[in-house]
């Protein structure tokens, strides 16, 4: 069987956990099946990395960021050019895909559904794997072309899948999904990455750190997590934040804390190397990741591959898979910091819940994810 695998970004060139998932799921699935053979397509990254299928690059450069299309989303002449750039890149996706022999199309996400919907119209079968909605990536103000566009995908795939059970609903309530065709595939982790993690630096005596790792857009709840911070700190000075990645809202971040007056506790690093985004997890004491709205939320897991007690907003999806961490309404600034100073000042607790955590994301790897995804492949195919 073949598969075309269609994509935005792919690891080690990502912004998100998109990249790192379609990564992880061709790797894992030529493990488990050598039968599967994967034709990754993306647009031109000038891409190098390893990975066991043909790489197909195609010969088009998206016209603008994820961050930047996030952060203007109501400029009409930046919804132009981008509107533009992702038919080109689709188009030109789909006559490179028709010169091959493919048996299933799996887009995976809505700036590469396009060129799977025209794939289908000629006689290839649909995967649409849908790992965030427009509505999640804009805090519900959504462009209405996008939402139109993962609609129409939705309805014409043979298959949807998508990342948890909160986004199942959310693609039945919102985009009429059928809920027969809509599979739940839970993301993974690779426990032995993170649990080999070597001790790069050391926190100052007395000192104490949590950690945020992701893209700094309206989705991730930086906010909130800021507004707890001066909560935390007013009860313990001696708490850092580090706050790990790049995105548009940087700036007005920066102000915030400032004006919390909280900016010699907090540590914007910007995007991070993987050894430096390792060495973060393994100086932190706490892990972090308070999403207004999260379809996943793949640190978590790596977090608590890295041995590290996580809070975790109740919006999220791996909030679904694991039970040994801590959650918290991304709203509800009082009761995060106070979970977070808990979490700091109370290390039987922290150790019972990294203990069992570690249990836990046993079972989470990816060749469980790969092996499902296998399955619909196989169901479609016939």
């Amino acid at each position: 069987m073949k598969v075309a695998l269609l994509t935005s970004e792919l690891y080690p060139v990502f912004s998100g956990g998109l990249g790192v998932a379609v990564y992880e799921m061709v790797r894992h699935s030529r493990r488990i099946n050598r039968d599967v053979n994967f034709i990754v397509t993306l647009p031109q990254l000038d891409w190098k990395g390893d990975l066991d299928a043909e790489v197909l690059e195609v010969p088009h450069q998206l016209a603008f960021t994820t961050y930047t299309f996030t952060r203007e989303f109501n400029r009409p002449d930046l919804d132009w050019d981008a509107a533009n750039s992702i038919k080109d890149f689709n188009t030109m996706m789909a006559q490179l895909l028709l010169t091959k022999e493919v048996d299933v199309v799996h887009a995976n996400d809505w700036m590469t559904i396009l060129g799977g919907m025209e794939l289908k119209r000629h006689g290839k079968r649909l995967v649409f794997h849908i790992h965030s909605t427009e509505y999640d990536r804009t805090n519900d103000s959504p462009r209405p072309w996008v939402v139109d566009l993962e609609r129409e995908g939705i309805h014409l795939a043979d298959a949807v899948v998508t990342t948890s059970q909160q986004m199942k609903q959310q693609l039945i309530n919102r985009y009429g999904a059928d809920p027969a065709k809509v599979h739940v595939v839970y993301n993974g982790i690779d426990v032995k990455k993170f649990r080999q993690i070597l001790h790069i630096g050391q926190n100052k005596p007395g000192e104490k750190v949590v950690l945020f790792v992701g893209r700094l857009t309206v989705q991730k709840g930086v906010w909130e997590l800021l507004h707890a911070a001066r909560l935390v700190i007013e009860k313990d000075p001696e708490v850092k934040f580090l706050i790990v990645g790049g995105g548009e809202w940087v700036k007005e971040l920066i102000k915030l804390a400032i004006d919390l007056g909280i900016q010699n506790h907090v540590i914007f690093t910007g995007r991070v190397s993987e050894d430096e985004l390792l060495a973060a997890y393994r100086i932190c004491d706490l892990f972090v990741m308070p999403s207004v709205s999260e379809p996943f939320g793949i640190v978590a897991l790596e977090a608590m591959a890295s041995g590290k007690p996580v809070l975790v907003s109740k919006t999220s999806g791996v909030s679904e898979v694991v039970q040994h961490c801590l959650t918290v309404d991304y709203w509800d600034t009082q009761l995060m910091a106070s979970k977070i100073l808990e979490a700091l000042n109370y290390p039987v607790m922290a150790h019972s819940l990294v203990r069992n955590g570690a249990h836990e994301i046993e079972k989470l790897d990816w060749a469980y994810s790969a092996r499902k995804l296998h399955q619909i492949y196989g169901r479609l195919k016939g």
